[in-house]
């Protein structure tokens, strides 16, 4: 069985490969009855591209946490939930490596991008509204 690991609110977490991707989960665990499994909510961020679109619901600064470097926007379209076990077992794995959280301000950012953004699928918006988000 794997180690357990504790995800809350904010925690960041890297899928390795040869791109690297950060993602934050926007709350601490809960049941979900959809999937009938302990979840979390992630959603990941990505530089932004000259010339190239991207939401601008939320784009965060360089240096607002470690791992970003340059311009970077929310990915809201590619929000998903997770079920826990399996991101457990990923990181058991070495195909996600935890990093540092994000601060309560980078957090809160990245919340209120969920309430503006085009781009948030509707099942994702039942979860937010479901889980008291």
């Amino acid at each position: 069985m794997p180690q357990r690991i504790v995800f809350q609110q904010g925690t960041l977490f890297i899928l390795t490969g040869p791109v690297p991707h950060l993602h934050v989960v926007m709350n601490d665990p809960v049941h979900c009855g959809e999937i009938n499994e302990m979840s979390v909510l992630v959603v990941n961020f990505s530089s932004v591209q000259p010339g190239t679109f991207h939401d601008p619901a939320c784009v965060l600064q360089p240096g607002c946490h470690p791992f970003i470097t340059r311009d970077s926007w929310v990915v809201y379209r590619g929000a998903t939930v997770l079920k826990l076990p399996r991101l457990e077992t990923q990181i058991a794995a070495g195909d996600v490596r935890p990093d540092a959280p994000v601060s309560r301000l980078v957090y809160e950012q990245v919340r209120a991008g969920f309430d503006v953004s085009d781009l948030v699928a509707p099942k994702i918006t039942r979860y937010l509204r479901r889980h008291g988000l």
